[in-house]
């Protein structure tokens, strides 16, 4: 027996993509990766959180040793909401490994509105990375409030809402789901 198959979606989850959708995606994008690369060696910088899954099945997709790491980004916010108008201050998060000359690649879980990626870009490079590009499990450009261009995404959707399933959750919840579905506005 599947034992995908003998889960039960939650009634407060409307499924978007079942789990063959998000594991023959992610595979996907990684042989996309790997046809892209040629001789380059980026380091891929996960955020922590959503993008923990899709970091591990990613670099299962990638027919080469890869270097990686998972770091967290925390966001501040000023009482006027200064800065873009997201009132996102700062980003702080440890980098471990020297990535001055690099070329990095960023995972995340969701890009959404597009706020925070030029930002964590420009301190990336402020630390020396030569490249910097993005790739997202979920790219909902519907949401977009800014220019900015997702360079490498899995899954699209237009759906808005929030997310949980494959590493997505909810005040803990729903994370460990195979697939990713959309949280009911009740919960």
């Amino acid at each position: 027996m599947n034992p995908e198959s003998s889960r039960s979606t939650p009634p407060e989850i409307e499924p978007l993509f079942d789990a063959e959708t998000v594991r023959d995606s992610v595979a996907a994008l990684g042989r996309q990766l790997n046809d892209e690369w040629g001789e380059e060696d980026p380091i891929l910088l996960a955020l922590l959180g959503g993008s923990v899954i899709f970091l591990a099945d990613l670099v299962r997709a990638v027919e080469r040793p890869v270097r990686f790491e998972l770091i967290d980004v925390s966001y501040s916010e000023s009482a006027a909401g200064e800065a873009d108008g997201s009132g996102v201050l700062q980003i702080q998060y440890p980098i471990p490994l020297d990535i001055a000359g690099q070329s990095v690649l960023v995972l995340k879980d969701v890009v959404s509105s597009g706020v925070t990626e030029p930002y964590l870009e420009q301190q990336l490079r402020d630390h020396g990375a030569r490249a910097v590009r993005f790739a997202a499990l979920i790219d909902m450009p519907a949401e977009r409030k800014t220019e900015f261009e997702l360079h490498y995404k899995a899954l699209t959707t237009e759906r808005q809402g929030l997310l949980v399933g494959y590493g997505l959750k909810h005040e803990g919840r729903h994370g460990n789901l195979p697939y990713v579905g959309r949280l009911s506005a009740g919960d």
